[in-house]
């Protein structure tokens, strides 16, 4: 990415692209209380640790906004060193925000009881104001329990140790409908301590606000946060000790496009798997095994720095010109002619393309007791030749890139019957052919996708999956 560059511009991170988009410029505090010597350094800070109130089980409703501004701007007393005093004092450390940030990261914490113990006080007070139950608690008169019809009771009642008694138990219709979480029951009714939208205004004094009337001080910046991104740790029940991170990411209409109309979509990541979510799972969590990690709240406007940006490819044509052979011995066998200046590939050129594999690790299969062979372990592939070929202008016809490449690993199959490829063709020290690095030519290849070529060939869906390249459906005529 590159833009308008200023004169006295600095190439570090405060000026980066990232530290504009989310970084957080905080005037640091720190006031001594004895001598009251106080003195402000400059902090970007990246990530902002939400900070919960310390009695986390007390009920008392704390909002989602009010956590995050007092994480924002937070104030703690803490033994500092003073350089006045020449010891150690009570020292008042706060910090004030200079503007307000375009995205928020949030870390949840959750890494303590304390915090999970927050998050459900909030959660079951949510619940409650919703069913009406937050006020005072009515006095139930209990219940007798009587057996169902056709089973008798055990004489020992709630006293009876065997595991294996058939006899009913008072304590069995406790276990037949285990109480739902309060995430799940919270879900149920499409509430949430995390909203999706939270608007934040930045007074004079540095202090962050969601109310834009804050005691008649002047507000110095308002924006409005929309969430766009949850991470999640997920806790196997089973076994505590394994644990997988997904993500929920809202997914813009530029990114993708649906039968119809082009609409914004959740979308869930876990590993490989992407699925499309209600908004509303995400920002479900069950506190048992599925725990809030990192929130990302964005604002709709974008940094006028950024929007300013363009994409520079860090691959130019210079590519094609550069001979990057990494034969050692013999004389080259130049199979092709490279392209000229005024042949550099153009949106809509068309590249005729092949390539060629190896087997680095055989297929490994079992036969089943039904006579029909498994496989256990798909075979390793790598690819070992590629070829692109003119496919117009007054060369057409003729190859530009046909290169062989090298390899370190042990190849266990050369597949020369399909291939064409034979030992020693791969190794430097005693290959003819024009032999370079798999970067090389992937270079090559990663200029022809990003400049609009065309690709025609067959079977190029499991080609481009071995080379390990994207390339858009509409780039690909496969015969």
């Amino acid at each position: 990415l590159s833009g308008p560059k200023q004169a006295d511009e600095k190439d570090d991170v405060e000026d980066s692209p990232v530290a504009e988009l989310i970084g957080m410029h905080q005037d640091k505090i720190t006031k001594c209380g004895k001598c009251q010597t106080k003195t402000t350094t400059d902090n970007l800070l990246l990530l902002c640790n939400l900070v919960y109130p310390e009695h986390s089980t007390l009920k008392k409703k704390t909002s989602f906004g009010s956590v995050l501004c007092s994480s924002l701007c937070p104030e703690q007393v803490t033994p500092a060193w003073c350089e006045k005093c020449k010891k150690y004092q009570p020292t008042t450390q706060s910090r004030r925000l200079r503007s307000l940030p375009f995205t928020l990261s949030l870390n949840a914490g959750m890494d303590n009881p304390g915090d999970l113990a927050f998050w459900s006080t909030q959660m079951t007070l949510i619940l409650e104001e919703h069913e009406g139950t937050g006020g005072e608690e009515e006095v139930v008169a209990p219940t007798e329990q009587v057996p169902p019809p056709g089973q008798k009771a055990c004489r020992y009642g709630m006293s009876c140790t065997r595991s294996d008694c058939k006899f009913w138990h008072p304590s069995q219709e406790l276990l037949k409908e285990p109480a739902l979480d309060v995430g799940d029951q919270l879900a149920k009714i499409q509430k949430s301590w995390v909203p999706f939208e939270v608007t934040l205004y930045l007074t004079e004094d540095g202090i962050v606000n969601t109310k834009e009337e804050v005691g008649g001080k002047e507000v110095k910046e308002s924006r409005t946060y929309h969430l766009y991104a949850v991470c999640c740790n997920v806790v196997d029940p089973v076994n505590p000790e394994a644990t997988s991170l997904i993500s929920c990411i809202k997914v813009g209409p530029s990114y993708h496009a649906r039968i119809g109309s082009p609409v914004s979509q959740w979308y869930i990541f876990n590993d490989f798997t992407i699925t499309p979510i209600p908004p509303q799972e995400a920002i479900w969590f069950n506190l048992k095994w599925k725990i809030p990690c990192i929130l990302f709240f964005a604002a709709e406007e974008v940094p006028r720095p950024l929007e300013l940006l363009e994409f520079c490819n860090p691959i130019t044509v210079d590519i094609f010109a550069e001979d990057k052979t990494i034969q050692r011995v013999g004389g080259k066998r130049i199979t092709f002619t490279p392209l000229g200046a005024e042949e550099m590939p153009k949106k809509g050129d068309l590249v005729a393309v092949d390539a060629e594999f190896v087997t680095l690790n055989q297929e490994e299969a079992e036969l089943r007791s039904d006579g029909k062979v498994s496989t256990v372990k798909a075979a390793h592939m790598s690819v070992a030749r590629i070829t692109c070929v003119r496919g117009d202008g007054d060369m057409e016809g003729v190859p530009f890139i046909d290169d062989y490449i090298a390899t370190q690993e042990q190849v266990v199959d050369y597949l020369t019957k399909f291939s064409g490829i034979k030992p020693g063709d791969l190794d430097a020290n005693f290959s003819s052919k024009h032999l370079t690095t798999l970067k090389s030519t992937y270079q090559k290849m990663r200029f022809l996708v990003d400049c609009g070529a065309i690709f025609i060939g067959h079977g190029l869906k499991n080609d481009f999956r071995v080379i390990n390249i994207v390339v858009p459906i509409e780039q690909i005529i496969d015969t």
